[in-house]
């Protein structure tokens, strides 16, 4: 079974404790004091999922309940480490079942299946016929429904052990059930010695009353018995010393064990079982990356900084270069008005039709006069009025990719960001835009700290935003779409390099609260405009055995293990599992860590041209025929865009870079003597092209709203 998830119970646990857990290729669980690691085995897939939450539970409450010195403590004062075990297992259960009422039937049904499956080695045994230990091992994991009996005395230690809040209660309460099944054990050979004394008496009684001696075939008998006693005691010495070997280890004392077999035989046997649980055949390694805290003072350069700084550095090329496109922006603009009223209509609908869904009506107090006449048979007679409540407030944070690569379709990419910004102003809601580049003079890499990813060399620059006043709106996008340009001139820290993507995804996972929070939205739409995939970013910072700081794919060094990265956010225990941290699979994966943590709506919009979609086809429709091909590329050339849903993204625009124009000046001709099938088939291209290029942003609407 794959890692935890955010449904798995196991994560509600883990979000509310300092606790991190990871599952590697280990014999045995493992806890890390100092960083609060909790390491597990990998488990079985096959095993059910109320096997998989007991073992996770049980193993975090061993984690947040069991101090490291308990253990010590118990051996010190030679407390079996079997019946320790199971005092301490019924205490710490105990203590999460209380925490997380949620998580008991998954221990009350897993307990049941691993006694059916024989885990404690009971099988075709009478469970009362087990010594005292064993009983209450059986009783605190299966419940009442084992039918196990106890006498009064033995109530009275059960209770004690149902009742410990402490680790030195279990270590009190231990050494009292050890004190027990000694007098247990006394009382019963003290039985034994009684029951071979009457043997005697009746034998000599026997002999005396026949005359018969049989004294020297007595003793052959005896010696032969006391000869193959001394075999099986050898025997079980040998076994004894073996088991004393490994459970001193853990604490017990060796001379008490083999002499009164005072211990939990249904623990020990569960600990040889225990590995039934997890995966033995996984070749799997998973290695951990945490997501980072960006200082955003350094990682952003905020607009006004930015654009006083261009303005500056424009200076010395005045007299060749322009540094604005003033006429191309107006005409953005002008082309963009028709665009951008039908998306603020469309906005306005459905955000009306939802205000309209949750209104309600409600008596004001006021008679109604048209209705007084009733009071006798109705209690109808007040005035009405509809409620309707606020709409929820939105906000857009935008990511563009300033990527060598971009060189081609930016000028087009320019109108897409254009038309959103307008939209935004159009309809008054806040937002940001990010251009994300790696050429930076000043560029950000996070400081070592182990565990986290490593994200190197990267920047972002915030070119538009909503706090911008008019003017210095209208300069910043001039400028934008004058860089649009072919060879148009850039400074040198505003050059197109190579594709942070991830990084810029990683620092919306913290710019976007932050942008929520400042505007106190409840909907953040986040979009990134690229035109491909971005670095593959998945070393993770740690210390090696010499000690230097370093960074790596994880700890693993045998690249014949498949290496499967988990991303995790170590505030919220969020985890995302990549099993194969590569391209596109390992930015879905980062993508859906976005999602987790910010809750809010992700779209791509991805600039490619015809041939590149049919290299693209493999990952976003795996499972299709080649016919299916070429029909999908078909209707991608014909729509000049296309929606797919396994990318990561909520929605992922696919737009065709050769017809990306999203103004609506396409017109209505007519050949000249044209017939009415000629006037039928020239409107319908018309109307087509208008509606194509309204398809994606319509869509992008209805998500958003």
């Amino acid at each position: 079974m794959e890692l935890i998830q955010s449904k798995s119970l196991l994560a509600k646990l883990m979000a509310t404790e300092n606790l991190i857990v990871e599952q590697k290729n280990v014999p045995t669980a493992s806890f890390d004091v100092k960083n609060r690691i909790l390491t597990v085995p990998i488990l079985d897939k096959n095993i059910s999922g109320y096997l998989y939450d007991l073992f996770m539970g049980h193993e975090v409450g061993h984690a947040l309940y069991t101090p490291l010195d308990g253990m010590l403590k118990g051996r010190e004062e030679k407390v079996p480490m079997s019946i320790l075990n199971v005092v301490e297992d019924s205490r710490i259960e105990r203590k999460i079942k209380n925490k997380f009422p949620g998580i008991r039937i998954s221990f009350i049904k897993a307990y049941r299946e691993m006694i059916e499956k024989d885990f404690f080695g009971t099988k075709d045994i009478d469970l009362n016929s087990l010594n005292f230990i064993d009983r209450v091992n059986l009783h605190c994991k299966g419940g009442a429904a084992q039918g196990i009996q106890f006498t009064a005395d033995e109530q009275y230690l059960l209770n004690r052990v149902e009742t410990t809040e402490t680790y030195d209660d279990v270590i009190e309460v231990s050494k009292l059930v050890m004190d027990f099944m000694k007098h247990q054990q006394e009382e019963q050979k003290k039985m034994m010695l009684e029951e071979d004394e009457d043997g005697d008496i009746e034998a000599d009684a026997e002999m005396d009353d026949s005359g018969y001696d049989d004294s020297e075939e007595w003793d052959d008998e005896t010696q032969t018995r006391e000869s193959q006693g001394s075999q099986n005691e050898s025997e079980s010495g040998n076994v004894d010393s073996e088991q004393d070997g490994e459970t001193s280890a853990g604490g017990m004392d060796p001379e008490m064990e083999s002499e009164e077999q005072i211990k939990s035989f249904t623990d020990e046997s569960y600990r040889k079982n225990e590995s039934k649980l997890f995966d033995t055949t996984n070749t799997s390694s998973y290695y951990y990356g945490n997501i980072p805290d960006f200082d955003l003072t350094k990682a952003v350069v905020p607009f006004k900084q930015l654009w006083k700084q261009y303005r500056e550095d424009h200076i010395r090329v005045a007299h060749y270069y322009p540094c604005t496109d003033e006429k191309g922006f107006q005409k953005l603009r002008n082309d963009a008005k028709k665009v951008v009223g039908y998306l603020a209509k469309e906005f306005e609908l459905r955000k009306n039709a939802d205000q309209l869904k949750r209104s309600s009506v409600a008596k004001t107090g006021d008679l109604n006069m048209s209705k007084i006449y009733s009071y006798g048979f109705a209690e109808d007679i007040f005035k009405k009025i509809t409620v309707v409540p606020n709409g929820k407030s939105h906000g857009l944070v935008m990511f563009l990719d300033w990527s060598g690569s971009m060189h081609g379709h930016l000028e087009n990419t320019m109108k897409q960001l254009i038309n959103l910004v307008m939209f935004c102003k159009k309809v008054n809601i806040p937002y940001d835009v990010y251009a994300f580049t790696s050429e930076h003079n000043d560029c950000y890499s996070n400081e070592f700290k182990e565990g986290d990813i490593a994200c190197r060399n990267f920047k972002l620059l915030n070119v538009l935003s909503s706090k911008m006043s008019a003017s210095d709106f209208s300069y910043a996008a001039s400028a934008l779409v004058n860089m649009s340009h072919y060879r148009a001139w850039k400074p040198s820290w505003f050059q197109m390099g190579g594709t942070p993507l991830t990084e810029a995804i990683i620092s919306a996972m913290k710019i976007v609260p932050e942008f929520q929070k400042q505007y106190k939205l409840q909907v953040v739409n986040t979009v990134f405009l690229t035109d491909g995939d971005g670095h593959t970013v998945r070393d993770v910072f740690y210390l090696n055995d010499r000690g230097f700081k370093t960074s790596g794919s994880g700890e693993y060094s045998d690249y014949r293990v498949q290496k499967k990265m988990v991303i995790r956010d170590a505030k919220t225990k969020h985890e995302v599992v990549v099993n194969n941290p590569h391209g596109r699979d390992l930015t879905a994966g980062y993508i859906q860590m976005l999602k987790l943590k910010t809750n809010c709506n992700i779209v791509g919009f991805y600039v490619l041209s015809g041939r590149e979609l049919g290299r693209e086809l493999h990952y976003f429709y795996p499972n299709a025929s080649y016919s299916a091909h070429d029909k999908i590329k078909a209707e991608f050339r014909k729509n000049k865009s296309m929606v797919v849903t396994s990318a990561g993204y909520d929605e992922y625009y696919l737009l065709r870079a050769e017809g990306l124009d999203t103004d609506e000046d396409a017109e209505f001709t007519v050949k000249e003597n044209a017939t009415t099938r000629g006037l039928v088939s020239a409107f319908s291209k018309y109307a087509g092209n208008r509606l194509n290029n309204r398809v994606v942003l319509n869509r992008f609407v209805g998500m958003i709203s």
